[in-house]
């Protein structure tokens, strides 16, 4: 067995419903090969730390506009005022946005095909009429390129994920400590 402070876990869905452990398997590995390095601190047993996290590049991005409308769109029976947003078209949303954009890496998942560390979690914070919202969105390398995701209607102010999730170990919390 793998050294306690090496193992790492992923989900992954057991083959037969009847499995105990179904919908949600933990499947344990041997993460040493980035644990023994000070590049990863490990959270827990699905989370760490890559302390030489990759920024997301150009927060005007067509690929990240997108996205972040998305988080947008579905979020106005919570934010009566976001409705506008959704009703633009993309061009309009990123002139909107422009210089309005900023980002904080949380952490990083290992991939369960893969099991490397290559889904990085952040969040993009927007302002709107003097308020300020953050949307969690997820990275994966693959295929050398990033792919992002989030969830439609995903939208919160700006503090809800410390908030909400204060135990939570991220990036932020290592710089402060």
């Amino acid at each position: 067995m793998y050294q306690q402070q090496y193992k790492m876990a992923v989900h992954v869905t057991p083959e037969s419903e009847n499995d105990p452990e179904w919908p949600s398997k933990k499947k344990w590995f041997d993460a040493s090969e980035w644990l023994s390095t000070p590049q990863y601190i490990k959270i827990n047993d699905f989370y760490v730390i890559n302390t030489r996290y990759v920024p997301i590049g150009d927060l005007n991005s067509d690929q990240i506009i997108f996205y972040l409308k998305k988080g947008i769109n579905g979020s106005e029976k919570r934010f009566s005022e976001l409705s506008v947003l959704s009703d633009l078209d993309n061009q309009e949303f990123r002139e909107l946005m422009k210089d309005k954009l900023s980002s904080e890496y949380l952490e990083t998942q290992f991939d369960k095909e893969t099991l490397t560390p290559t889904i990085d979690f952040f969040l993009i914070y927007f302002i709107y009429n003097n308020k300020r919202y953050e949307v969690p969105i997820r990275r994966e390398y693959s295929g050398n390129k990033y792919h992002y995701w989030v969830l439609e209607g995903s939208v919160k102010k700006a503090g809800y994920w410390h908030e909400r999730f204060p135990a939570s170990y991220s990036y932020r919390k290592y710089l402060n400590k």
